[in-house]
C-alpha cells in the first residue's frame, strides 16, 4: 500500500498503552497531532451531493459471522447490526500505512462524533474487524480502540476465533487480504490490502463501498440519510 509510516510506530504505541493519543500515524517522538500528519497529507477534494438526491442500489448481502469483541466475548455480527446501518471497516492495529488502517479508523472517529451530533448513533453501528487474529486478539484490540476514543455502544471492535471463520468474513465482503513475506518466506507482520469501508443497511444489503479517495464523513453521513430515507434530517 501506499504513504507507509515509521515500521512498527503503532505497536510502540499499543504497547505504551498511550490513551491519551487522538489518532495514529506519528511519525516522530514530538508529533502531538498525528491525525493532522494524515489529513494534511491526504485531504479528499470533494462535495458530497445532498442526501435522497441519489440512489444506493444494493451491492450484496453479507452473512452473519460469531466474532470476539474486546472483552473476549462471542458477538453475533447479524444481532449486532439487526435493524442498524452498519459501517464497517477491516484493519490490523499493526498497520504502518497512514493511508490504510489509521485512515479509515480517524474516519469512523470523525463519524462517530457526527452521528452523535445529528441523532444518526440510535440508527447506526460502527464495526472494526480485524484481519490480523493471531495478533489482534481481544486486549490489542481494546488497547486500539482507547486510542481513537471508541465509545463501545456506538463503535465495536471485534477479531475472529479462527483463520477460517476470518477467511468466510473476507469473502462475504469481498475484502482482500495477503500477509507479506520476505525472501525466505518467512511472514513480515504487514498484511497488503486496498482500503475498503463498507456500508451495510438493516437487511445486510452492502449499499456502498468506500476507497481512500471517498472516505469522506460527510459523505458517509449523507449515505445514511439516504438509505434511511431522512433527506431533509439535520
Amino acid at each position: 500500500m501506499r504513504g507507509a509510516v515509521a515500521a512498527g510506530a503503532l505497536a510502540a504505541l499499543l504497547a505504551a498503552g498511550a490513551p491519551g493519543l487522538t489518532g495514529v500515524g506519528a511519525h516522530s517522538p514530538g508529533a502531538s497531532r498525528p491525525d493532522e500528519f494524515i489529513q494534511g497529507a491526504f485531504t479528499p477534494a470533494f462535495v458530497p451531493p445532498e442526501p435522497g438526491t441519489y440512489e444506493l442500489p444494493a451491492i450484496g448481502r453479507v452473512a452473519s459471522f460469531v466474532l470476539r469483541d474486546t472483552a473476549g466475548r462471542a458477538v453475533d455480527t447479524g444481532a449486532l447490526m439487526a435493524g442498524k446501518i452498519a459501517v464497517v471497516s477491516f484493519i490490523y492495529t499493526a498497520c504502518p500505512d497512514r493511508l490504510g488502517c489509521p485512515l479509515a479508523s480517524l474516519t469512523l472517529r470523525d463519524l462517530q462524533t457526527r452521528l452523535r451530533e445529528t441523532g444518526l448513533d440510535r440508527d447506526t453501528v460502527l464495526v472494526s474487524i480485524s484481519f490480523d487474529p493471531e495478533r489482534d486478539r481481544p486486549a490489542q484490540l481494546a488497547k486500539y480502540a482507547q486510542i481513537y476514543h471508541a465509545d463501545p455502544a456506538l463503535w465495536r471492535f471485534l477479531t475472529a476465533p479462527s483463520g477460517r471463520v476470518l477467511d468466510a468474513v473476507l469473502a462475504s465482503y469481498g475484502q482482500d487480504r495477503t500477509p507479506e513475506r520476505d525472501e525466505r518466506g518467512r511472514p513480515t507482520g504487514r498484511i497488503r490490502h486496498v482500503l475498503k469501508v463498507f456500508l451495510v443497511d438493516r437487511d445486510r444489503y452492502v449499499r456502498n463501498v468506500y476507497s481512500a479517495g471517498f472516505l469522506v464523513p460527510a459523505l458517509v453521513v449523507n449515505d445514511i440519510r439516504t438509505v434511511l430515507g431522512r433527506a431533509g434530517a439535520r
